[in-house]
């Protein structure tokens, strides 16, 4: 008997596979795709079972609730140029080049702990070497099945917003280290508190159960969701009284050929509070508001974008394409004032899956991206070019250990900023590793 984890919503299944399977598959009688189709199935019956089947069996709360992470080990060799810069996604690393550190560790508690209700709560330490600093909490939801086929459902407390497929996607279920910066730049933290209501018809919850069992799929949130949150991102104060509202809406489609497609549409309007913003008057601050601080400290400038996506998965080869437009904060480069400012970028992703054993893969990628608009949660919302290669190689030897290598090659902007400064371009290029095991 050998393990097989499939990505699911925000967690990982441990499903076991059968002799019988595996020897159809040796002998040639069902094809890989075959088998894993055989594996989503039985993964979305075990799924579905598993919360009447563990009230049933145990009835004690702590006995329905499951502990699983994981950790992230990571070795950057240092960039050719010193302004090299990638503050969405790993700002330690790219500082801090030709050294060890712990990227990340994550502990997860989850569990259903009655018929409609579930809840998942995430905790994070981030950062760098010894220190590691973000301590924080990363999701804490619960789940309202208003039918118990779970079509409907609403989510309360501190979750993902919808503003990209891939701000969806944990790094449990996204084989390449980064989200590219013109769709991180829209979700920063991918989270925020607020409310949503999600609704899947069946046959959209077995085909976004067969998708994660893929890889790269971040499950199911909907074939239509619509969420009210704060909008200043994760962990971060409401700064001021509007309320962010996204909405989405697509769909996951199976060809007669047992291709697998989904493709969808986000979008979300609110206002942003920018901070590190000096007042109207003065010189002393890189960046400045056209009106009055609000009393919070904030520069109020409307946050707005609508972004499409189609993702095919490694069957072998797979596909995914992201790209958004919008109107968000963006510092003028001339006069140091913070804009109401257009944007648009996206990426273009091409991968093939190499399934060596029935656990084992080794999956090669390209992304070629660009993003042209302003990174507005960094104080004084400094201009975002960017123009990015990643050329990437995973290998997956077992269920719970994950190995990447990255090399990566940016033209953009340096995110730091000086009064009376443009900002610095850099053209420069930094090769990355990076161990991930799980704890399921």
């Amino acid at each position: 008997m050998s393990d097989s984890v499939r990505a699911g919503s925000g967690q990982r299944v441990t499903i076991q596979s059968t002799t019988l399977e595996n020897l159809l598959l040796e002998k040639g009688v069902i094809t890989q795709e075959d088998w894993i189709r055989l594996k989503a199935e039985e993964e979305r019956r075990v799924f579905e079972q598993s919360a009447e089947l563990q009230m049933a069996g145990n009835p004690r709360w702590y006995e329905r609730i499951r502990i699983n992470g994981y950790g992230q080990f990571r070795y950057n060799l240092g960039a050719s140029d010193g302004k090299f810069d990638l503050p969405l996604n790993d700002s330690f690393g790219d500082q801090q080049g030709n050294e060890l550190y712990m990227r990340r560790l994550r502990l997860v508690l989850q569990g259903q702990v009655s018929e409609r209700i579930a809840f998942f709560t995430q905790f994070a330490l981030e950062g760098g070497q010894q220190q590691l600093s973000n301590r924080e909490i990363i999701d804490a939801y619960m789940d309202y099945y208003l039918t118990t086929d779970r079509v409907h459902r609403v989510r309360l407390g501190l979750h993902r917003v919808p503003n990209a497929f891939d701000t969806y996607r944990s790094s449990t279920n996204r084989q390449e280290l980064d989200r590219h910066e013109s769709i991180q730049s829209g979700a920063p933290g991918e989270r925020d508190l607020g409310i949503a209501y999600y609704w899947s018809p069946k046959i959209a919850q077995e085909r976004f159960t067969e998708l994660a069992a893929y890889h790269n799929g971040p499950g199911d949130y909907g074939v239509f969701g619509i969420m009210v949150y704060n909008g200043q991102a994760r962990n971060r104060d409401e700064l001021n009284k509007d309320k962010h509202v996204g909405a989405k809406l697509a769909y996951p489609f199976e060809f007669k050929n047992g291709r697998l497609l989904e493709t969808g549409i986000l979008a979300f309007h609110g206002v942003f509070s920018v901070l590190g913003a000096g007042q109207p008057t003065g010189g002393s601050s890189a960046a400045r508001c056209h009106s009055p601080l609000t009393s919070e400290g904030g520069c109020n400038i409307k946050d707005q974008r609508v972004t499409a996506y189609l993702w095919t998965p490694p069957q072998p080869w797979g596909v995914l394409a992201e790209f958004t437009v919008g109107r968000g904060p963006k510092r003028n480069a001339q006069t140091g004032f913070i804009d109401e400012a257009s944007l648009h970028g996206g990426y273009v992703q091409g991968y093939y899956t190499w399934r060596y054993s029935d656990v084992g893969m080794l999956t090669p990628y390209i992304r070629w991206g660009e993003y042209y608009g302003g990174f507005k949660s960094l104080n004084g919302a400094p201009d975002g070019q960017s123009r990015t290669w990643n050329f990437g190689l995973v290998w997956e030897p077992d269920t719970h250990f994950r190995l990447t290598a990255d090399y990566v090659i940016k033209n953009g902007l340096n995110s730091q900023l000086v009064v009376g400064r443009p900002q610095d371009d850099f053209d420069a290029s930094q090769l990355r590793f990076q161990a991930q095991w799980f704890w399921n």
